[in-house]
């Protein structure tokens, strides 16, 4: 990966992560940790978008994508909602401003924003995207014609049957893949208020519906801007009135003081007032709709159906995945985000994403994370027709055709490919330019560009995110959840329900519930983890004698024989004959020995018993019968469990979600460690060894020093530190005095690993005592199956004592500012004619509560460290360091850093 060094491994880890032997770090639970992930949140987009004042920590304003959006307007309650686009409304922002400070000031706690510009004109680096207003499908000018009937029904599917009159609009495919809209011209009503005299519009003298299309045309505020109180049961002299209240505004008249007011008097019509303004968060929408999909699209109880993805038990920590525009992810992506920010592709359409939603919350759960979640395809699956196809125009993820101009507009994939190729170049996909499976794309959406290819990742899809502050120029990827295949290709995670999630009875078997074997399939899913050897648990297909597990009394199949020598066995089939349990068993007897002794001679032998025409043939036919239609279970049962690098299968989906926790785990942050330590018996007069190798889950490379002290009865008698190499710490102590000896070994702990502490003791023997050949030393605390533990430099046999290194100085090289990076240089001097110092140095800045660490290591006694951009102000410096091998640690504070712009 073209990644940080600091996770040159994390791929490999990912891939290996069903084969890991995990054992915990230190007797007891192992420590709980807090990953240091991004503070970017909706507020910080909105201080972006609308220019929100940083005062306003907790806005009432939250945007809402259009598959949450439609959800919203189904709910029951009032509920206040902007709808309106900064990029094609000048004065949008000032009036969003206005509608913000409005409803603070009324207690409302949620004004839901749909932007239905679905670019938002977005601006991914150099390049601003092209319109994509459904309220003006035909204005869409980066895309052919053809797409714009789709773009249009995404809008007047949300006039039609919540916002206005005069259309009326049915759904094909309702929670499937290939969700459709029809929209039709026709007396449909959801707001009488016009029409009774008891209309409580406010700020627009016209009255009317919202959107009124009984003319037959779009009306002529189609695209202004609005905001109103929607309840959808909501009626006025007994006719349907959803639009509550509302204030346009667009009208040239509206100011501010005009706005906040005509808001305020909106908010009036709730029975209650803004206290009583409905709200509805991210996971009562995810929990419908995830669960409705699943429903719809795996109904079958051996495919899971019978349990929901999502119940309230998930919420019960916090929801942690936060679903956003793609305005949103665009002004995430390119924010100065101080660390990894978590991002999951991926909708509730889709039926792989579905199954890991509830490991991804749980594990963001563990590790204080927050997951911004971003579905390519913009309706969300509910208007454009089959969400994977290159001819749904809302699927921003797609491969182009290139034989004519008409075929590669089809969709927006510029969004895509713009994005990816700005941000995040450096992902690793399943699908690569290389292949036909990619995305390919106009740079900018226009056609006058190179057609360009770019990786194509499949969905679910997580990553880690760093910005600006990371080694790579624009940030880039620094972690991902995906399998490495380990020579330059990757499998991506595409599981099903039943397999993340397995359950008695289910695995997508076909098998009877009432045969035998589901007694022990059963027992085999209550005890699989993601340490399970699948293969273990694989039947044995080069037997038939315990095919009767498989089959069941009401069990029938048919034979075919094809000349000369053919044989085909089918369940049930045209011409069925009975292959129950008593039936096999009764045609093994009658067969009598030596009976065939397996499928392939059992069919050979009944071709022989058809052309001798022999007595048998009815018996050996219903052998074959049985053993064949049992031989397919045996493999739809192999086929199940499969292997950890297939997704596909139940080792596959177990390993996905265990690649989850490995994933989350390995966010920024030390992690938790598992040791294994050799040392001896050793023979008087020989030199004791001391070997310490550290593994992790998480594909973390530590670099630090261990540090080992050994003792007897309680008085030091050696110490040593040593570099970590290869993932282990060797040390050779002294010749010791025969008798039995304590050891230390302590790791302060970094950013890679948390810090640990091992105990033991080892004994030398005494002159005349022989230690026998062969022993193997105790490992301890033991690691099954532990690999060999490279060498590393050994300390030498005499340790030094250590002592005070000289001076510690800081100070600045290149001055960082708000937009630019900057160089701090430390120097730590040591007496003339000792070793330079070295290892690593930890730079912590601060400024009132935020605190940023970079490190380095030195080189000669000196390093010089990139500084992230800082914010104005001054930023107190503290150095420190962990000594080595022959100083000993110091911290001091160094030379401030002053930001002036």
């Amino acid at each position: 990966m073209n990644i940080s060094h600091r996770w040159t491994r994390s791929a490999g880890a990912l891939a290996a992560a069903a084969a890991v032997v995990s054992t915990a770090a230190t007797a007891g639970a192992a420590p709980v940790r807090t990953a240091t992930t991004t503070g970017y949140t909706t507020t910080t987009y909105l201080q972006h978008a609308l220019d929100l004042p940083t005062t306003d920590t907790t806005p009432a304003i939250e945007p809402v994508t259009y598959d949450r959006f439609q959800w919203l307007l189904q709910q029951p309650g009032d509920f206040a909602v902007l709808i309106g686009d900064p990029a094609t409304d000048a004065t949008f922002k000032a009036r969003a401003r206005d509608v913000e400070v409005a409803a603070l000031a009324a207690d409302v706690k949620k004004v839901y924003w749909f932007d239905p510009n679905l670019s938002g004109n977005a601006q991914v680096g150099s390049t601003t995207e092209p319109n994509l207003d459904i309220r003006d499908p035909d204005g869409i000018t980066s895309l052919d014609p053809a797409s714009h009937a789709k773009y249009g029904n995404a809008w007047t599917n949300l006039v039609g049957k919540y916002l206005g009159n005069g259309l009326s609009v049915t759904q094909a495919g309702l929670n499937s893949e290939n969700a459709t809209v029809t929209v039709l011209p026709a007396a449909v009503v959801n707001d009488n208020g016009a029409t009774d005299g008891h209309s409580t519009e406010v700020g627009d003298v016209h009255g009317g519906a919202l959107y009124d299309y009984t003319g037959g045309t779009a009306p002529a505020n189609a695209g202004h801007s609005f905001f109103f109180i929607y309840n959808k049961d909501h009626a006025d002299g007994g006719a349907a009135a959803k639009i509550v209240a509302w204030t346009d505004l667009t009208s040239p008249a509206v100011d501010s003081d005009t706005t906040k007011a005509h808001v305020a008097d909106a908010i009036g019509a709730v029975t209650g007032g803004g206290a009583n303004v409905a709200e509805a968060d991210q996971f009562a929408w995810w929990k419908d709709e995830v669960n409705a999909k699943q429903a719809t699209q795996a109904p079958a109880v051996s495919d899971g159906g019978n349990v929901p993805v999502l119940t309230d038990a998930d919420k019960a920590d916090g929801w942690r995945i936060n679903q956003i525009t793609y305005p949103e992810l665009v002004d995430l992506l390119k924010s100065d985000t101080d660390h990894d920010a978590v991002i999951l592709f991926g909708g509730t359409w889709c039926p792989n994403t579905r199954p890991v939603l509830p490991s991804i919350n749980k594990y963001a759960q563990q590790n204080d994370v927050q997951v911004f979640n971003f579905d390519t395809v913009l309706d969300g699956g509910l208007v454009g027709g089959s969400t994977t196809s290159a001819t749904d125009p809302l699927q921003t993820r797609n491969t182009l055709g290139t034989n004519a101009a008409a075929t590669v507009t089809i969709n927006p994939s510029f969004l895509y490919g713009d994005l990816v190729s700005q941000y995040l170049d450096n992902i690793k996909t399943q699908y690569v330019p290389t292949t036909n499976s990619t995305v390919t794309y106009y740079p900018n959406g226009g056609t006058s560009s190179t057609l360009t290819r770019i990786n194509k990742l499949q969905v679910p899809f997580v990553i880690g995110y760093q910005g600006s502050t990371s080694p790579d120029p624009h940030g880039g990827v620094t972690r991902q959840w995906i399998i490495d295949k380990g020579n330059g290709q990757y499998t991506e995670y595409m599981s099903q329900w039943r397999l993340t999630n397995p359950q008695p009875n289910q695995l997508g078997l076909t098998i009877p519930l009432d045969a035998p074997i589901w007694s022990t399939i059963n027992a085999q899913v209550a005890d699989f983890t993601w340490q399970t050897d699948p293969s273990t648990l694989y039947p044995n297909t080069a037997s038939d004698t315990d095919d009767a597990q498989y089959l069941v009394a009401a069990d029938t199949a048919t034979v075919t024989y094809t000349a000369p020598s053919s044989v085909s066995v089918s369940a049930g089939g045209s011409s069925p004959i009975t292959i129950s349990p008593a039936a096999l068993s009764a045609a093994l007897s009658a067969v009598g020995t030596p009976a065939p002794a397996n499928l392939s001679a059992a069919k050979a032998a009944y071709v022989a018993a058809l052309n001798a025409s022999s007595p048998l043939t009815a018996d050996l036919k219903t052998i074959v019968g049985a053993w064949g239609v049992a031989q397919t279970r045996k493999n739809s049962v192999i086929n199940a469990w499969g292997n950890a690098t297939d997704p596909g299968t139940v080792a596959g989906g177990v390993a996905a979600v265990h690649a989850l926790d490995v994933f989350f785990g390995g966010l920024p942050g030390g992690v938790v460690s598992h040791r294994s330590v050799t040392a001896g018996p050793v023979a008087h007069g020989a030199a004791p060894k001391i070997t310490i190798a550290i593994a992790n889950d998480y594909g973390r490379v530590p670099t630090g020093n261990v540090a080992l002290t050994v003792s007897r009865g309680g008085t030091t008698v050696a110490s040593a530190s040593a570099a970590v190499a290869q993932d282990a710490a060797s040390f050779t102590l002294p010749v010791l005095d025969t008798g039995t000896y304590d050891y230390t070994l302590s790791y302060p702990g970094d950013d890679q690993l948390l810090a640990f502490t091992e105990n033991g003791s080892f004994t030398v023997a005494a002159a005349d005592a022989v230690v026998p050949p062969g022993v193997t030393p105790p490992v301890v605390p033991g690691v099954p199956n532990a690999p060999a533990v490279p060498k590393a430099p050994a300390v030498p046999t005499r340790v030094a004592k250590k002592t005070k290194a000289g001076k510690i100085k800081g100070a600045v090289s290149k001055g960082p500012t708000s937009r630019k990076s900057g160089k701090y240089k430390v120097t730590i001097t040591t007496p003339k004619g000792r070793t330079a110092a070295s290892g690593k140095v930890t730079i912590k800045l601060k400024k009132g509560k935020t605190t940023k660490t970079v490190t380095g290591r030195l080189v000669r006694g000196t390093l010089t460290v990139t500084l992230p951009k800082l914010a104005r102000g001054t930023w107190k410096v503290t150095i420190s360091w962990p000594g080595d091998a022959h100083y000993l640690k110091a911290s001091v504070t160094g030379v401030s850093i002053k930001v002036i712009k």
